[in-house]
């Protein structure tokens, strides 16, 4: 598993990559992988299945926000907002009291900064590890 930030350093990752049959990996990929790297997206090659399905196996997923300032707890609710669970979800799925959600809330966006909860998606998308 690594992280890339150039299509340079993807293409040298992938270099030694081919397919069971021997073949050349499709280098029209590339282009796409480094756009990806460049926006910022952890670029990662599964070698065992490439090794299985005898194709290249790349996975590309943006980093989790950080929440720095935040309780465990904390990052915990901001995790549920993010998915857009209620807090009588976010209470049941961690097993802790609707009152004690919204103290969270009122406590996570107070140290973003933020006025609504629908703000936080926002500060996620910016603040990215």
């Amino acid at each position: 598993m690594f992280d890339v930030s150039s299509a340079e350093n993807l293409r040298q990752a992938l270099e030694g990559l081919t397919a069971r049959d021997g073949s050349a990996m499709a280098w029209s990929a590339i282009p796409a992988l480094g756009r990806l790297a460049e926006a910022g997206h952890h670029v990662e090659i599964d070698l065992t299945t490439t090794a299985i399905i005898g194709a290249p196996v790349i996975i590309a997923h943006l980093p989790a926000p950080t929440f720095q300032g935040l309780t465990r707890r904390q990052r915990e609710v901001a995790q549920c907002l993010l998915q857009g669970q209620s807090n009588k979800d976010i209470a049941r799925h961690l097993g802790i009291s609707p009152a004690t959600v919204k103290d969270h809330v009122h406590a996570i966006l107070t140290r973003l900064g933020l006025s609504r909860r629908g703000e936080l998606a926002a500060y996620a998308r910016q603040n990215r590890a």
